[in-house]
């Protein structure tokens, strides 16, 4: 059975060793990435933020014992719009773990957690060529808002 469960500042380490293992695959929509970012010293400084920051909010998947997924969110300023929005800065399921629920009942718990801290937006970004989270997003009620687009100089 998968239980979901907010961690504490001392769960960093299982953070990071899930955002290493998720995002493995992502360096085929992004050959710009840094692959060990997750378990370096700057991973463990930003998923620290993460836990200890105001307004921020993490969840983490468990099969019993075994982290198997994580959602982690922090409040987006968007000036010119008049909802509260909650952002995912980044979520994943390793991958023996994916299309059985679980990044469902992550957003689910998410959503809840948003409601009841009053925000009436969440935001998500995916890469554009990953067909699989956009098709995930659209199933759990996201639509597209915007295209970001960028260029090297």
């Amino acid at each position: 059975m998968i239980l979901i469960s907010q961690p504490s500042p001392e769960d960093v380490h299982i953070l990071q060793h899930l955002n290493h293992e998720v995002f493995l695959d992502n360096q085929k929509y992004d050959d710009d990435l840094v692959m060990g970012w997750a378990l370096s010293k700057a991973g463990e400084r930003y998923f620290s933020r993460l836990l200890s920051g105001k307004g921020n909010v993490c969840f983490i998947a468990y099969d019993g014992q075994i982290p198997v997924g994580y959602i982690a969110c922090s409040p987006k300023k968007v000036s010119y719009r008049k909802s509260r929005y909650l952002e995912i800065d980044n979520m994943g399921v390793v991958p023996a773990y994916r299309s059985k629920g679980i990044g469902t009942k992550l957003v689910s718990r998410v959503k809840q957690w948003a409601k009841q801290h009053h925000y009436q937006k969440l935001f998500v970004n995916s890469y554009f060529h990953n067909s699989k989270a956009i098709a995930f997003y659209r199933r759990n009620g996201f639509a597209e808002i915007d295209l970001g687009l960028e260029m090297g100089v």
